[in-house]
């Protein structure tokens, strides 16, 4: 081979492993860490969530009460664990986590994460506003 076609062949492949390569690794490695952080998120407000109703809710007698959506508290608190153990399970956490994981199992994951987010955001906006409305705290 000439010199010429050689370095322009050690060119072509330093410029793929420098510029289209890393690209190709590092967004499934980026979108991989904000999915373990919005799982983080989403399971740490869970914990939050679930002993601060059930304080207030035994706290005032309400278990049985109307909370949301003509839901008890009893009931909403049933939710939340059914999501911890569902969506917020160790086992979604340790796909998130894989080497190579499906990238169908990561879309399907993300979605239930932003569902839950969403949900579990509207039950604390819920009992502040029970909590004002009846004077509680």
């Amino acid at each position: 081979m000439e010199p010429v076609s050689i370095i322009l062949l050690v060119a072509v492949v330093v410029g793929y492993f420098a510029f289209y390569r890393p690209v190709f690794l590092l967004k499934p490695a980026r979108q991989r860490k904000e999915l373990i952080a919005k799982f983080e998120k989403v399971a740490a407000l869970n914990r939050h969530l679930i002993p601060e109703i059930r304080q207030f809710a035994e706290q005032y007698n309400l278990l049985d009460q109307p909370f949301m959506n003509q839901a008890t508290f009893r009931k909403k608190i049933v939710e939340l664990e059914d999501a911890r153990e569902e969506v917020l399970a160790e086992e979604n956490l340790f796909l998130v986590r894989a080497r190579n994981p499906r990238n169908f199992d990561l879309q399907l994951l993300n979605s239930s994460l932003d569902d839950q987010l969403i949900y579990h955001k509207k039950i604390q906006k819920a009992l502040e506003q029970y909590k004002a409305t009846n004077g509680l705290q």
